[in-house]
This record gives structure tokens, sequence and C-alpha cells, in this order.
């Protein structure tokens, strides 16, 4: 049991109710779907944690949660009672108490939760989406009075991990996001690094790994590829794949992340594959030409282990640029990456 009982939800909607006026709670609700990492077991948020005055992760008390689901699924014609199969994790709720004039009441209008999930998939990627999103009204006393759907539905409704997978945010991990609420400016992020974060946080909610490794790619490009760089032992301009390589084995032992040439090389061939429409898996095919098996694309598979290392890399850039603004001055522009980064 993560982040408390429903007790905390239940009294925090009274104590910001108002008599006389309704009030809202924008919740999404974060379901189980059984994958976890027997190997990754750090600390639990076992209480409520406050993310923001207004903002907590929590738990909602489990008619509230059958709302949510209801509120966000299609109920078909004629409409059957569902039976889930899966719960509730924890909740990002944000609490905005009764409405103000000139204030904007659609779901997550000021963009809290949203940047809430933005931050999570980059301090640990889960499977939350906005696919449980809702806007709660309640009464004067805290009564449930209607829910209606977030934005429940395009490619965000749910992100995709790989087995196994911690699916879950620990303690560390809810500090660092909460930190990162407190010093991160995402709005003053240059343009190469805000690529470079569109790109990762578009990967998540990718089902297809082709994809998922080719955007990866892409955000290491957008921080690493410069126009015009030359090789200063040969004074000839370097291909994007050499760049490529070089700079991210550099950046890599800059910032002590598992990422070597082989590493480099495997996760560039799989994404030249992709963008120039060539087969990626045709390695497995079978003398027939037919796949020699499905890929079996758990951590174990030497593409995906690349593929990870790369992630990380890119996570861990993006979050060192959001914190350390020494390090976010490398990649001002191409100068300033071909400086730090050069070419052999």
């Amino acid at each position: 049991m993560l982040f408390g009982d429903e007790t905390f939800f239940v009294d925090e909607v009274k104590r910001r109710s108002k008599p006389g006026s309704n009030s809202y709670v924008h919740v999404l609700l974060h379901s189980t779907n059984g994958d976890d990492d027997p190997n990754d077991q750090p600390p639990r948020c076992l209480e409520p944690f406050k993310v923001t005055d207004a903002m907590w992760i929590c738990r909602l008390p489990d008619a509230l949660r059958d709302i949510v689901y209801q509120a966000c699924e299609s109920p078909g014609v004629p409409y059957q009672k569902p039976f889930r199969q899966y719960g509730q994790l924890y909740t990002i709720a944000l609490f905005a108490g009764p409405w103000l004039p000139g204030q904007l009441s659609g779901w997550d209008a000021s963009g809290e939760i949203t940047k809430f999930v933005t931050f999570s998939q980059l301090v640990h990627p889960t499977s939350i989406g906005f696919g449980n999103s809702a806007r709660l009204t309640v009464g004067p006393n805290g009564e449930f009075i209607r829910a209606d759907p977030g934005p429940c539905r395009g490619i965000t409704e749910y992100a995709f991990t790989i087995p196994h997978h911690r699916n879950w945010l620990s303690r560390t991990d809810c500090d660092q996001i909460r930190f990162l609420f407190e010093k991160a400016r995402l709005d003053k992020l240059p343009e190469r690094v805000a690529r470079a974060n569109w790109n990762l946080q578009h990967s998540v909610y990718q089902y297809f790994f082709e994809v998922r490794a080719l955007l990866v790619v892409s955000g290491l490009e957008a921080l690493l590829h410069t126009r015009s760089p030359t090789l200063k032992s040969r004074g000839r301009q370097a291909g994007t794949g050499r760049q490529f390589i070089s700079r991210t084995r550099q950046l890599a032992e800059l910032l002590k992340v598992p990422f070597n040439n082989a590493d480099a090389e495997a996760v560039w061939e799989q994404r030249s594959d992709v963008a120039h429409g060539r087969d990626p898996w045709a390695a497995r095919q079978n003398a027939r030409g037919g796949l020699q098996s499905p890929p079996q694309l758990t951590k174990t598979d030497e593409a995906v282990k690349s593929y990870l290392r790369a992630d990380q890399l890119l996570r861990t850039t993006v979050l060192k640029c959001l914190l350390d603004d020494q390090f976010l001055t490398i990649f001002t522009c191409d100068g300033t990456v071909e400086k730090r980064f050069p070419l052999s």
C-alpha cells in the first residue's frame, strides 16, 4: 500500500471546502498493472506526499476510484457494468478549492499535473499517462457531486515500459520531483535541450520499440549534432553517425553513465534502419525469410540493453540541464557543443 489510505483525501477535501460553494479536485489515477522489478525495491512512500501546497500524491477512496474509471471509459450500448481486474497504485490530486472569478476550471488548467508527469518520466519512467484523469466536483461539505473526464484519449493515454520494471515512484523519486518543482524551469531551456526533452517525453507513449529507439536517438542528436563540424585529424566534415557515436561517448563519460561505443553504434544502426525504411530485425530471420521468433523485448535482450543505456543518458542529461546552469551552457549553440565535445 503506497501513499497512505483514503482518509487523507477525504479530510483534505473537507479542509479546503467552503460553506455555500462547490470545490474542484483534479485527479490523475495511476492504475495497477502487475509489472514490477524484484531487484529494484527502494524506500517506499507509505504516507501522502506533498508536492506543492495544492498537489499531493495520495489515494482515492475506492468509490471515487471507480467513479474516475467509469468517467474515463466508454460505457458501451447497452451499458454493462465492468468487472475490473486492476486497482489503484496511487493518485496525483490537485486540490483547487472553490472556483474564483476569472479562474480557468478545466482539468489541470494550470498545468501542474502535466508538469508532474513530465518530471516523473524524467526521474523514473512509469506507465502513467492521462487515461485516468478527471475533475471532481464536491459540495460544501466535501460530498461528491460529479466527475468530468480529463484528456483521457489520444497518444498520451498510457505510457509503456519494458518488463520487468518498477512501475511506481519511490520516496527518493518523489523528493526529486518536488525539488524539480522548486528549482527547474522548463520554459528557460535552450532550444536544443527543449527538443531533446520533447523527443524523450514523446518516446514514453510509443508502444513500438523501433519508434521509441528512433525518438531517443533523435533526442540525443538534438543535444549533440552540429551543422558543419570538422575532424581535426583529417580536416573534413564529420557525418551524423560519426558525431553521434563520438559525442554520446564523451557525454556519457562526463556524466558517468554506462554507455560505450558499442552501445552508440547499436542504437545508431537501429535508428538508421527505421529512418531509412529497412527491417531492423532482419538478422533474426530464418533461412526462409520469416521471423525465427517474435522479438522478445525484455531487459535481457542486447538491443534493449543498448536502448535503455541511451535512454538513461538522455534522461540524465535533461535532468542535469534543469538543475545545473553551468552544465546547461554546454548546449547553448553549435559552438559550445563543438568546444566541449570535439571530434578527433
